[in-house]
């Protein structure tokens, strides 16, 4: 980081250990820490769910209706994972300006299609149009009870309407004043974005600006726990707020998102769809995670292992299945996590790396 930039968040320096032979990048989250945000996750990637097919209906939806564009990127990987071994028989990646919506196909039942039990926010600087979009390609919506409005997003306009995927995915659009891309460092004009060589590749730019949140339900009573969580492996000081079902634990990513908990009663499903987070501070947040036995595998991916440090900084990710309260070791929930380090090949704002390596050499 240059001289003159400042710790990307308070809590970092005595959470950051050296990082010794791997050399990992870490960015400058000055934004974050502006605004009073404690936190060493960078940015929330992707949602991953999986789909029966890809036919006609989720094209519509995810492309015609939202305003996603594809990424060609996808079939890499989905090659890739097949040469490994894996079930994977293919993959769509939807981008929803610098962030993600993955959509594998044709799993076995019962893991063939995915929902997260709660709402994904997506973010529009038109949402006139986006009601057209939706219109002419046949696609329901509605309003959202006032209640619900998520209105406490900085940069971000209430809840302007909900819709629902073919698969299930609920979705809520927000309204933004400009067309911005959602960076780490918050909303960023894109033609700026565009000249600071931030970007996902695509054919054609995407409609929707970003992803500010994943709101997902907790069981009832474990919103303090997932706080504790998220603190002891990730340094991250989240937020509790009374929502309109409850508790709710919210978890600062970046300058701009959040990952929301919100306690409902009875039991929360969780099918295997899975979220991935871009962080600083990458190898102490994997020591964290496997002295608590919480590093995974996931079997569908045979190629990507983590049994060791060193398996871990290789793929420059780990994994997170279980979320337990380190104070009890209680299993609060499942939601996989795919850790990323800022070193992989994904990660949108690597020219801000580069950036700040050649300002640490002045």
């Amino acid at each position: 980081m240059g001289a003159g930039s400042s710790r990307f968040v308070d809590i970092a320096s005595s959470f950051c250990v050296s990082r010794g032979k791997y050399h990992l990048p870490d960015i400058d989250l000055k934004l974050a820490s502006e605004s009073s945000r404690k936190t060493t996750l960078v940015s929330l990637e992707h949602l991953n769910v999986n789909v029966p097919e890809w036919n006609s209906e989720n094209d519509c939806f995810w492309f015609k209706a939202m305003g996603l564009v594809p990424d060609s990127r996808a079939q890499g990987v989905c090659h890739n994972v097949q040469s490994a071994g894996g079930s994977l028989q293919g993959l769509v990646w939807a981008n929803a300006g610098l962030q993600q919506i993955h959509m594998p196909i044709g799993e076995p039942p019962p893991m063939d299609s995915q929902k997260p039990p709660g709402v994904v926010g997506l973010a529009y600087s038109d949402i006139m149009g986006l009601r057209a979009t939706l219109r002419g390609a046949g696609v329901n919506f509605s309003v959202v009870p006032l209640k619900d409005h998520m209105s406490n997003l900085p940069g971000v306009g209430p809840v302007a309407l909900q819709c629902t995927s073919p698969t299930g995915v609920k979705i809520y659009a927000h309204g933004i004043r400009a067309e911005s891309w959602l960076t780490p460092r918050g909303w960023l004009d894109c033609e700026a974005a565009r000249k600071q060589k931030l970007g996902l590749p695509s054919e054609e730019a995407s409609q929707c600006m970003g992803m500010p949140y994943i709101r997902l339900q907790c069981p009832a009573g474990s919103s303090s726990g997932l706080a504790r969580f998220y603190r002891h492996v990730f340094a991250t000081e989240s937020e509790f707020r009374k929502g309109s079902e409850g508790e709710e634990c919210w978890v600062p990513i970046g300058a701009g998102q959040w990952l929301v908990y919100q306690e409902v009663a009875g039991e929360v499903p969780y099918d295997g769809y899975h979220i991935a987070i871009y962080v600083n501070c990458f190898v102490t947040a994997y020591r964290a995670a496997k002295a608590l036995g919480l590093v995974w595998n996931n079997p569908r991916f045979p190629n990507l292992t983590y049994d060791s440090e060193e398996d871990a900084v290789r793929h420059h990710e780990f994994r997170i299945l279980k979320l337990v309260d380190p104070q009890s070791s209680e299993v609060l929930c499942e939601v996989e996590h795919e850790i990323r380090a800022l070193s992989h090949g994904g990660f949108c704002a690597k020219a801000w790396l580069e950036q700040e390596s050649e300002d640490s050499k002045i």
